[in-house]
């Protein structure tokens, strides 16, 4: 069994989806503190670069899974309008943004909640039936940073675990060999797909990919074969 583990971030770049896509079991990691990066920011394609955006929480230094939404900030409104504003002339605005927008309407407390249900529509719209379990959910799991990875693994029965390939310069190999379990690394090479406003930008939003193709997002996702 496959599994692949990753925080729950805030409207993903496409290479989140393609570790869902490679694995048998995807573990959203929500009970490690909040890095106040990836789990509330991205960033999508204006005329002028790349437009930032941020959802403002309550308590910064939380584990995940109890960070609350400032939700006294208007700031569905502002990320709402900028994607207007970048996308409403795309050829996929009309079709994908009633459903994006009524999650926002419907938001939530909670930063992960909300996080999952956009996890959940955009895994949808790719056809991607990946499994996926909460760590929080998990029982038997312990431990901090490496020794909680390989913790989970032993949780889910996992043979090998797919890893993104910035952690072969941290990652401890010997502790998931002790537990007979393989160690493979993401390789993902990112799609160039018709994207507007001049020069192609990659590792954005994979919101991005779905306003400008549609449909055909599917087609620039391609699960990686591990053997």
């Amino acid at each position: 069994m496959i599994v692949g583990i990753h925080q729950p971030n805030y409207i993903p770049w496409i290479g989140f989806f393609h570790k869902m896509l490679s694995c048998d079991v995807f573990v959203l990691l929500d009970d490690v503190l909040c890095s106040n990066k990836a789990e509330r920011r991205n960033v999508i394609k204006g005329s002028n670069g790349e437009i930032s955006l941020a959802i403002p929480i309550l308590n910064k230094k939380a584990i995940i899974k109890d960070i609350e939404l400032n939700n006294q900030v208007n700031w569905k409104q502002k990320h709402l309008c900028s994607m207007q504003g970048c996308y409403a002339k795309s050829d996929y605005w009309e079709l994908i943004s009633p459903e994006l927008l009524n999650l926002y309407k419907h938001a939530g407390p909670k930063l992960v909640d909300f996080n999952l249900e956009l996890i959940e529509f955009i895994r949808n719209y790719l056809d991607i039936k990946t499994p996926m379990v909460r760590s929080s959910e998990l029982s038997g799991v312990h431990g901090k940073k490496n020794t909680k990875l390989v913790s989970i693994c032993n949780a889910l029965g996992a043979d090998t675990y797919l890893s993104g390939e910035g952690a072969k310069s941290y990652i401890d190999a010997e502790s998931f060999q002790n537990s007979h379990i393989n160690i493979v690394y993401q390789k993902f090479n990112h799609p160039v797909y018709p994207q507007r406003w001049g020069k192609f930008i990659k590792n954005l939003s994979i919101l991005d990919l779905f306003f400008n193709c549609g449909p055909n997002a599917k087609q620039y996702l391609t699960r990686q074969i591990i053997t």
